[in-house]
């Protein structure tokens, strides 16, 4: 079946904030988190990352800065997140369009993870009905587009490592998270 394409002005609301954990961005459309940056020194370092994950975006349409409720919205409960208070970020929508269903699966399991747990790899790939599948798990998790929205940082190596993160300041970073995370 032939699949027909328009081009669309997608509005996608971008907002930056500086945190207890660095600066974090923020890119939104149609009430979908589209991408977060976390963790970053300055507002020019974030603005670069947040353009590069847009960038590889499929079809990044023509973009215009806008602020809605929801952008509003997301851009406190990073804050709040950041000073240490608890903040359930499943009640956002997140972009999934670009992904396969195995990865929308891994997704799926990582945003079950409650706050102040963490999961294996190999036990993230067990929920998205792929035991044998945990490194490729650990790739999804290196791709995420939106950290804290999906909480890679809750996801370990096996035997409680660390394993990788991508935010500025890798591992280190990843644990500050979990720390405050801990405390919550």
């Amino acid at each position: 079946m032939p699949v027909s394409t328009e081009c669309l002005t997608e509005i996608i609301e971008v907002a930056f904030v500086p945190t207890e954990l660095g600066w974090f961005g923020s890119a939104m459309s149609n009430e979908t988190v589209l991408a977060l940056t976390i963790g970053d020194t300055s507002e020019q370092a974030s603005r670069r990352r947040l353009r590069q994950k847009l960038s590889e975006m499929e079809n990044p349409s023509e973009t215009e800065t806008a602020f809605s409720k929801e952008a509003s919205r997301l851009k406190k409960d990073l804050e709040r997140f950041a000073s240490g208070e608890v903040v359930d970020f499943r009640r956002y929508k997140v972009s999934s369009g670009h992904m396969t269903e195995f990865q929308k699966k891994v997704q799926q399991a990582v945003r079950k993870i409650p706050i102040g747990k963490t999961l294996s790899y190999a036990e993230v790939a067990e929920q998205a009905g792929s035991p044998r599948a945990a490194r490729a798990v650990g790739n999804v998790m290196a791709q995420n587009r939106t950290p804290i929205v999906v909480p890679c940082h809750r996801v370990l190596a096996s035997g409680g490592q660390w394993g990788g993160f991508t935010a500025p300041g890798g591992v280190d970073f990843k644990r500050r998270i979990l720390d405050l995370e801990a405390n919550c």
